[in-house]
Order: C-alpha cells, then sequence, then structure tokens
C-alpha cells in the first residue's frame, strides 16, 4: 500500500510538473509576436475609432496598412494618412457596397507588390440601441447589413488572400453577443450572429492554418480628442458617448407609431432612458485595451480566438452564461432597474390592474 502511494504521489507529482510545463510554454509562445516583415494588414471603418487608432499603431510597429475608410477622402483619412507612414494606403471601402468591396480587393492585390494578405480585421460597425418596437425598420436593417452582412462579404472577398498566407481573420463582436440585454435588440442580434459567424469559419479554416478571431469588448467611454484643427470621435461606436446613446433613443422614441408610444407611455420610455444613463457609468476610458486585444489577435505567434476586454468582465460574463436564463433575466432585470411597468400594464382608470388591449392593433 505504501508503495502504490508513493507511485500516485510521483505520478500526480510528474503530471503537475508536466501541465505547469505546458502553461509556462503556452504563455511565453502567446508573448511572443510575430515580425512585420511582409506582411500586410486591411482594417475596415479606419475613419475614427479603433479603426484608426489600430491602423496607426499597425502602421507603427512596421506592417503594410490598407486603411479601410468609409470615406477615403474625409477629415478622419486625411488625419490618419498625415500621421502615419507612406507605407499606410488609404482604401475607399464602404462596407455595405459589394462594389467597393471588390473595388477594394482589385486595389489591394495591385498594391501588395511583394507583401502577403496577413489579416484582415473586420472593424467596422454601427450601434442601434432602443427597444425593439422603437426601432424603424431601415434602422434595424442598417445595424444588420454594417455589423454582420459586412463582415461576411468582406471577409468572402480576401479570404483566398488571408488562406495563402495562413494568416488571420480578427471581427469585432461585443459582449453584447454573449449576453443580450433589453434595448440591445438589434446590437445583439447582429452581435450573436458575428460570433456564430466567426466560431464556424475558425473551425472550418483550421484545416488551412488560417486563424479566426473575435474581440468581444464591453462599453468603452466616449472620448473626444483634439486633432490638429478638427475634432475626431474616438468612440468604437455610439454606444459609447451618453449623448448619442441616448440621442437616438429619443430620435426613435419620437418615431414610434402612435399605438406604441401609448402602450408602452412617456413614464416608461424615461424610466429607460434612466436605466441606459446608469449602465453607462460602467463603461471604461481605456480604449487601449481594445487596441491591444487587436494587435496581439494580428501579431501573437499564438493569438487567442476569442478576447473580452476588459478581461474582469469576461469572467463574469462566462459565469453569467452558465446560469439558467431564468436566473440570467432576474439578474439583467436587477442590472437594469427600469422603475416603471408601459402604460398598457399599468392600473386602469377605475383602480383595477390588468392587461389592456394593445392600441398598436
Amino acid at each position: 500500500m505504501d508503495l502504490f502511494s508513493t507511485i500516485l504521489g510521483a505520478a500526480l507529482l510528474l503530471c503537475g510538473v508536466i501541465a505547469t510545463g505546458l502553461l509556462v510554454l503556452k504563455y511565453k509562445s502567446r508573448k511572443k509576436m510575430l515580425l512585420p516583415t511582409f506582411k500586410s494588414v486591411l482594417v475596415t471603418g479606419c475613419d475614427r475609432g479603433f479603426g484608426f487608432m489600430l491602423a496607426k499603431r499597425l502602421d507603427e510597429e512596421g506592417f503594410k496598412v490598407f486603411a479601410g475608410c468609409l470615406d477615403a477622402t474625409g477629415e478622419g483619412a486625411k488625419e490618419l494618412q498625415m500621421d502615419t507612414s507612406p507605407k499606410l494606403e488609404l482604401i475607399q471601402l464602404d462596407v455595405t457596397k459589394e462594389k467597393e468591396i471588390e473595388e477594394a480587393k482589385a486595389k489591394i492585390i495591385d498594391s501588395l507588390a511583394g507583401y502577403m494578405l496577413w489579416a484582415v480585421v473586420n472593424n467596422a460597425g454601427v450601434a442601434c440601441h432602443a427597444e425593439f418596437e422603437w426601432i424603424p425598420k431601415r434602422s434595424f436593417q442598417h445595424t444588420i447589413d454594417v455589423n454582420i452582412l459586412a463582415v461576411v462579404n468582406v471577409t468572402r472577398a480576401f479570404l483566398p488572400l488571408v488562406r495563402a498566407a495562413k494568416g488571420r481573420i480578427v471581427n469585432m463582436a461585443s459582449m453584447a453577443g454573449r449576453t443580450a440585454t433589453p434595448g440591445f435588440t438589434a446590437y445583439s442580434a447582429s452581435k450573436f450572429a458575428v460570433i456564430g459567424f466567426s466560431e464556424s469559419l475558425r473551425r472550418e479554416m483550421a484545416h488551412f492554418g488560417v486563424k479566426v478571431i473575435t474581440v468581444e469588448p464591453a462599453i468603452y467611454k466616449y472620448v473626444q480628442l483634439s486633432v490638429r484643427d478638427f475634432q475626431i470621435d474616438y468612440s468604437v461606436t455610439a454606444l459609447s458617448s451618453t449623448t448619442n446613446f441616448l440621442g437616438q433613443c429619443e430620435e426613435f422614441w419620437a418615431q414610434a407609431e402612435p399605438g406604441i408610444k401609448r402602450d408602452y407611455g412617456e413614464p416608461y420610455f424615461l424610466a429607460t432612458q434612466e436605466a441606459k444613463s446608469r449602465l453607462l457609468q460602467w463603461t471604461s476610458p481605456a480604449l487601449d485595451e481594445v487596441v491591444d486585444c487587436y494587435m496581439h489577435a494580428v501579431a501573437s505567434v499564438q493569438p487567442h480566438s476569442r478576447y473580452v476586454p476588459p478581461w474582469k468582465l469576461q469572467l463574469l460574463n462566462d459565469v453569467m452564461n452558465m446560469l439558467w436564463n431564468s436566473v440570467q433575466d432576474r439578474i439583467l432585470a436587477a442590472v437594469m432597474n427600469i422603475r416603471a411597468k408601459p402604460d398598457m400594464l399599468r392600473p386602469i382608470q377605475n383602480g383595477r390592474t390588468g392587461r389592456r388591449r394593445s392600441h398598436a392593433t
């Protein structure tokens, strides 16, 4: 028995040493960065925000950057060109227009000149935040067009070049693509789709040595920096600006059908605005956290398949998603703490309570 215990203890110790060694090697390999030699990167949405910041960082690190801009002649694009090396090339790229995607592909192929297309960073995105019934159809469709269909179309166009390089596809997702909250229906739908697309594609591309990666940030604080003689909004989307965030909700509410507005009521709308204002107090101003994740995804020898800055929220988010849906619903209701009910569910004139017939039908 003593001999067996000794052998078992030695075996467990050996397994522990091997596991520790493997973890150390894995950690060191993740810290090791690739040389940028003959590597080019396409980044979409570089007019402002994280795309603007990432394009500058990649250029500083020595990568050849193709900076896709919604308006390649606009102020943001001009500023990016002035602040970077001659290797950075501006690309006119409205990701919702297949013609511009094809033209960008042709231009990039002509400009590679011995470089490989190492990575495509699908950074371009838009925000749409209001309760589902308040969102105009065109705004919901635009969110889907930019946040997921454009990701699919850009990836489809450039994937053969990335496959040839055994490179990377890096897609901007969101924590809202893992945990859906009230008032983020369109945005969450688009980001859940990005994550599903990315995870399936990652498993398909494993045969080719291509890594498909998602960056899934929380909400980051609106920051406006003075850049020479004009202002550039450095927020990733309008999500991080209190003015844009609440202003868009007000615009959608004002445009909602009269019956819908009667069913929900002004008190409920104001309560949701108050709840969103409280939510914005949790935003982070550390925008470099997201850019650091992008850089690691593009340049690390062993990148993660998923980045969730800040990392503390990744832990909370992962634990949250292990819970039953009913428990998640209660937690999110408590966090949002909307302090009113829709008018349709409030007490009616004779003092009784109960569900009234919808005005919207």
